[in-house]
């Protein structure tokens, strides 16, 4: 083959190639790749939100002009950011470690709290408001008022925090008396007047006030008597509301109390119990039948097994149920459990449950 001849193949080599591989650049560009931040798929399956705080690399702020405007952001005070979840977080994140707010910071977030209206989806509210409540309870020294707007959120009181028979002008919380010494709520549980969670007037949604309920009791044990017989009022009413998912929530809050008395220890039990029964929203009696499984509450074990012999089917609710079978339950219950055994959702569920009787069984456990 002659030398030109040769050439002019080199060259339509060289073209063909290049537009494979102009080709395969353009289909890599059209491939849309899912975002490592993107939110899992959402399924039929109610699931309890929990409380978390976000750890990450942030950019802190240092003047006080910077920390006004990015609260100011955060809270949605700002016109061109009160929409975009992603401006208003990455403004909280760039505040998130500190824990010397000014006090007009601290004010400014604690009265975004309160208010009702935003203009965000309510999903992404709640996932703000829970980061802000993280923010304002690792403020050192702690934030004076945190507990009273809380349970503002909770029973849907005055959002302003004007209601005086809590104190919330004049209340001493852990802010006056330093961390980990008892902080004081003013006034008297049983003369709060406000709507109910569950109540049509109610100005937050469940998930936000499961948020509230969440940080409450994560303080329970740092307020003095009056504060925590306050809060434990507020944490039986939510309990009570059968129909909301943050009863079981408030199941939780109510066992993290460290001074208990016997007495409370049963009126905890006597919530749990009523919550594991049917009827009762999913998620808080999926939260209730855990407790009472983790309790030890046996008088649990008759609405457990009424479940699994039941004709409609709950993958998670099965499984829970199945778990505090094997915590509660005896020999005769493992034919019931096991029938379950050949489902890849419920499998390990009924493995660990069984093994847990048969462990029990032979150690010389009574049942």
């Amino acid at each position: 083959m002659n030398r030109p001849v040769t050439l002019a193949l080199c060259v339509v080599a060289l073209v063909v190639a290049a537009a494979v591989a102009v080709a395969t650049a353009s289909r890599l560009r059209r491939r849309t790749l899912p975002s490592p931040k993107a939110a899992p798929a959402s399924s039929s399956v109610e699931v309890r939100v929990k409380a978390v705080e976000r750890k990450g690399a942030v950019q802190e702020l240092g003047t006080a002009g910077d920390v006004s405007h990015a609260v100011a952001v955060v809270c949605g005070w700002e016109a061109a950011t009160a929409d975009r979840y992603e401006a208003r977080n990455d403004a909280l994140r760039s505040i998130a470690r500190r824990r010397d707010l000014p006090t007009d910071a601290v004010a400014a977030l604690l009265a975004y709290l309160r208010e009702a209206d935003d203009a965000l989806r309510i999903e992404r509210v709640a996932a703000l408001k829970n980061d802000v409540m993280n923010l304002l309870r690792n403020q050192d020294p702690p934030v004076e008022g945190l507990a009273e707007t809380l349970i503002a959120m909770i029973e849907g009181g005055n959002s302003d925090c004007e209601d005086r028979s809590l104190g919330c002008s004049k209340a001493a919380s852990a802010l006056q008396q330093g961390r980990g010494r008892p902080c004081h709520i003013g006034g008297d549980a049983t003369t709060h007047n406000s709507s109910t969670p569950n109540s049509p007037t109610h100005p937050h949604p469940p998930v936000v006030v499961d948020y509230c309920i969440q940080h409450l009791g994560a303080m329970v044990n740092e307020l003095d008597e009056a504060g925590r017989k306050i809060v434990r009022g507020v944490f039986i009413r939510a309990a009570r509301e059968s129909k909301q998912p943050y009863a079981g929530t408030a199941l939780y809050s109510l066992a993290e109390d460290r001074r208990a008395t016997p007495a409370q220890d049963g009126e905890l039990k006597r919530l749990t119990l009523a919550l594991c029964k049917p009827g009762v929203n999913n998620v808080a009696r999926i939260a209730a039948i855990q407790l009472a499984g983790q309790r030890g509450y046996s008088e649990a074990l008759p609405a457990l097994r009424e479940t699994l012999s039941g004709a409609r089917r709950d993958a998670v609710l099965d499984a829970v149920c199945i778990g505090s079978i094997g915590l509660l339950g005896n020999g005769d219950d493992i034919a019931l459990i096991s029938r379950y055994s050949s489902d890849s959702r419920r499998a390990a569920a009924v493995e660990a449950a069984v093994r847990r009787i048969k462990g029990r069984a032979g150690s010389g456990e009574s049942f």
